[in-house]
């Protein structure tokens, strides 16, 4: 891992910059934030400095202080920002990393970035925090911790997904799902839940209003 790397760390994308308490906590208590190409300038803007910024800087801006972190220019047209602080983590040997920001302002983006989580799930441990949901995925078995009355939502990735949950209001037993909005607006029913999927699904667990 790069040496000067601190624990937790952050990918901020340039989508809509965090306003809810909890993704905003999590950005506050981070080690090292690494900031895909304009995102820096909505980070320097809050008053925090990126440990790195990462992209193409098509959309960068310089700060009006000296900025002392690393600027890593990656050009390739075939990936976006966010894969690209991806794969240079990847490089560098980070296991785990919270995604920011990477909803809102254009939905276009909002849901290439869902796809990304289903890209890199496999390769590293990743949560994406928007101000309504955490979003993880996985196939397979995981169980999740969670709060009466928390929706929950599944989004399949493919066809003919065989899906079995425990602890939700409406339960799913091997049921098959496909890419639509049949499992979306579950609730738990207690301090945990968990699902079993015969192929990669996306989770949405919402936060608190407060």
């Amino acid at each position: 891992m790069e040496n000067s790397l601190k624990q937790p760390i952050i990918i901020l994308a340039n989508g809509a910059f965090p306003t809810h308490h909890i993704p905003l906590d999590i950005l506050k208590k981070a080690g090292s934030v690494i900031c895909t190409d304009g995102s820096a300038n909505t980070l320097n803007a809050y008053g925090m400095t990126p440990f790195a910024v990462i992209g193409d800087f098509d959309s960068y801006k310089e700060p009006k202080l000296p900025f002392s972190g690393k600027k890593i220019l990656e050009s390739d047209q075939d990936n976006t920002d966010l894969e690209k602080a991806l794969n240079w983590s990847l490089e560098n040997g980070i296991e785990k990393i919270t995604i920011l920001g990477a909803t809102g302002l254009r939905e276009d983006m909002t849901l290439a970035n869902h796809y990304i989580l289903l890209d890199y799930y496999d390769q590293i441990k990743l949560a994406m925090v928007t101000d309504h949901f955490t979003i993880t995925c996985h196939k397979g078995q995981k169980s999740y911790d969670t709060f009466p009355g928390q929706i929950i939502s599944i989004l399949p990735q493919h066809f003919n997904t065989e899906v079995s949950t425990t602890a939700l209001r409406y339960p799913l037993n091997k049921m098959e799902l496909h890419p639509s909005a049949k499992a979306v607006s579950n609730q738990a029913m207690g301090a945990s839940f968990s699902v079993d999927a015969s192929k990669p699904i996306l989770i949405f667990r919402g936060h608190t209003e407060n």
